[in-house]
This record gives C-alpha cells, structure tokens and sequence, in this order.
C-alpha cells in the first residue's frame, strides 16, 4: 500500500522546481524539512507533466502542496498554466531572492539542477506563500498583449519613417504643406501625419505627384468628405499645383513600396484592435486602481501593470524605481559627490509606458501638473523634472497596488 498523507493525518508539503527549456527537475520536502523523494526530472512534455501531477496527486490534497519556481522567462509558462488549471497553489520567485537564499544557507558553491530545485523547495517552507494564481494569470495574459503591441508600434513606426523617407524623394513639398493649416498655422501637433486615414488613402491611390496633379474634382470632393472639411476645394487646388512643380520623382518601383507601406500599416492597427478586443475583458477582470489615475487609460495601464507583474516583488517603492532604470547613478569619492544619469536598465517597455502617462498627467492631473511645474520652478531642466515626476507616478502606482487604493483616495504628498 502506498503511504500517504491521506494515511498520515494532514502534513504540508513543499515543492521547488528548476524551469529550464526541455526538462524541469523537482524536489519534495514536507513541513518537517524532510525529503519526501528524491529529485527527479520530468520532461518538458505532456508525458512529463502527468508524472508529475501524479507525483502530487500521491501527497495528499492540494491544498497541503505549496509550489514554488524562478521566474525563467517562458520556459516556465506552459507548466505553470498545468498546476494553475490542475488546482495547485503556485508562486513565482525572483531568481535574486533564491541566489540570496543560497548564499544564506551553505558555504557549498555547488550549483546543480538538483540542488537549485532542493533550494527553492527550502524557500517556499520557510518564507511567506502567497499564491495568487487567478491574478498571476492574467497578469501573464496582459503581459503577453501588451509587448505584442508594444512590438507592433515599434514596426509601424519604421513603416512611417520609411513612408517620409520615399516621399521626401517623391514628394518633398507633401509633409510640409500638411503639416500646416490653410492659414499657414501648424497643424497635428504631437500627432504622426500618417494616422490620418485621409492621408493615407490619398498616398495608396495617388501614389505620385504626376498622379496627384492629374487629380479630379471629384478626388476632391471625397477629400473633403474625409478630412470633415480639413482639406477643402482650395486645398486641393493648392495641392494639384503643388504637385505639377514638384521636383521629386518616382519609378514604378516607389510607387508600389508606397501601396506596400500604407498596406502594411492598415494590418498593424487591425492587428491592434484585435489585441484590444481581447485585453479589455482581462483589465475588466482584474479590476487594477491604476485605471483610476486620470489620463491612464486601458492600454497604458496594462502596459505598466504586465511589467510590474507582481508588486508584492518590491518592499518599497525605491525598488520599483530601480526595476524601471529611472534610479540615478551616483559616483562618491572622498569629498566628491555627483549624480550623474539615469540608469536605463530594466523595463524598457516599463519606462516607455510611464513616460507616456507622465505626459498625459501633466494634463489630466492637477497634483502631478502642480508638482511638474514646481521643479521647473526651482530651475530644474524640462528633462529633469519629467523624470523626478515620473518617479512620482511609480510611487504612487506602487502604494495603489499594494494597497488597492483608488487614485482619490490617496493622500497627496
């Protein structure tokens, strides 16, 4: 007969996994410290993951297995979704707390699969479990979304600047004369000229000057029509004639790379609207008060929540301000004091996400827009004073998350 908790009475059991990319080794030890059984591989495989649900199974009930695992990028995702789906409590370490932990607990500098697993299998029985695996879900889920756009915003980007660079060659005179008004002010401030659908449809069926000179009344009518009166009759006239000077030119060749490029654009924004029909649900589900700071909105909200993954990671705020690079270098020498640069390591997608909310704040937030100009006030530089209120915003993000307080309910300081 096998010997099992069932048998014993209730006994809690602690589980450490060593993730890596085509086998997981795994180590079992009970409440007492005691090996429970010898570590053992199982492959990365569907026949793996049953031996080692079967393995659980002969413990006792779930509730008396905690698991634990470095985070190791996606090499751990697919066994995490298993236990997760299969019932099991299961927490995700950073890898700087197990490497502390070893340091901590034997002078032995041995690193093995084996021992890494036995080791995190000690950490999880004798530090806090808070398992969360609903949240860890989602997070990962939104995770994923987010640098999948994140990505697609790098590509559309390239596609906009390869679109100025072959009309700079084309067309030079095209970006300048939209880019002002009728009255010669400036227009689409902060806005890529390229997002207009205006604009773009005019570039994939008037793919050259030559073209846009020989341009009909009835194109701009249409015009009109889609720029809500933006680009009126004597616009068009302007831009007719405007072409029939230009003194760019174009092949078949560029033509056809304009169409392409237009194209290619047109498939990056529904590819992101599919991503955001998918992401709301999963912000909806979690419920993060980061979504009540004003000007964050669904999508940067997810960004900075799917980069700062559990918050619970970071003790205080100081630390969070070091994960997103914005801790400043400091040189000390003798008498010698200076602070220097941002670091930049970390998140990118993290630092890039926050200093689009800091942007929207200062507009949306009369707290982070007084504090702003308060720096500016001192004599700190634009570049400055962004950056410290940048690292104000991730203060605050870090007292929300770990106390699941609303943005008005926080005290302004």
């Amino acid at each position: 007969m096998v010997k099992t908790a069932r048998n014993e009475g209730l006994m809690d059991f602690y589980v450490g996994i060593d993730v890596s990319k085509f086998k997981h080794t795994i180590a079992i030890i009970d409440q007492n410290g005691e090996i429970r059984k010898k570590s053992f591989d199982i492959s990365n495989s569907r026949e793996g993951f049953n031996l080692f649900l079967n393995e659980l199974c002969l413990l006792g009930e779930k509730e008396q297995i905690k698991i634990g695992m470095e985070a190791t990028g996606h090499y751990m995702n697919c066994l995490v979704r298993c236990l997760i789906s299969n019932g099991y409590q299961v927490q995700i370490y950073n890898p700087s707390l197990i490497s502390m932990f070893r340091d901590s607990e034997s002078v032995n500098l041995a690193k093995t699969d084996n021992l890494d697993a036995m080791l995190i299998a000690k950490y999880v029985a004798t530090h806090p479990f808070t398992s969360s695996p609903q949240i860890s879900y989602l997070i990962g889920e939104i995770r994923k979304i987010s640098r999948a756009k994140y990505f697609l915003f790098g590509d559309k980007t390239a596609c906009y600047n390869h679109l100025l660079r072959y009309l700079d060659e084309m067309f030079p005179e095209f970006v300048p004369f939209f880019k002002k008004n009728e009255d010669g002010t400036i227009r689409n401030k902060g806005r890529n000229l390229f997002e207009s659908p205006t604009i773009r449809w005019l570039l994939s069926e008037y793919t050259s000057p030559q073209k846009m000179a020989r341009m009909r009344v009835e194109t701009g009518e249409t015009l009109r029509k889609m720029s809500k009166g933006s680009i009126s009759f004597n616009r068009f006239n302007q831009l007719r004639e405007l072409a029939k000077n230009s003194i760019g030119y174009s092949t078949k060749v560029d033509e056809q790379i304009i169409r392409n490029l237009v194209a290619q654009v047109r498939t990056i924004d529904e590819e992101i609207e599919m991503l955001n029909e998918l992401l709301e649900p999963l912000m909806e589900e979690l419920n993060s008060p980061v979504l009540t700071i004003p000007g964050i909105g669904v999508n940067l909200a997810a960004m900075i929540i799917g980069e700062i993954g559990d918050v619970h990671r970071f003790s205080n705020p100081e630390k969070l301000i070091k994960f997103a690079g914005l801790d400043v270098k400091v040189y000390q020498s003798g008498t010698i004091n200076h602070k220097g640069h941002i670091r930049k390591r970390g998140s990118p997608i993290l630092r890039y996400a926050l200093a689009l909310s800091v942007q929207k704040l200062r507009i949306h937030s009369p707290v982070f827009s007084e504090y702003y100009y308060s720096k500016l006030k001192q004599g700190k530089a634009t570049n400055v004073a962004i950056i410290a209120t940048t690292r104000k915003l991730i203060r605050v993000i870090w007292k929300m998350m770990t106390t699941n307080q609303v943005f008005n309910n926080l005290k302004r300081d």
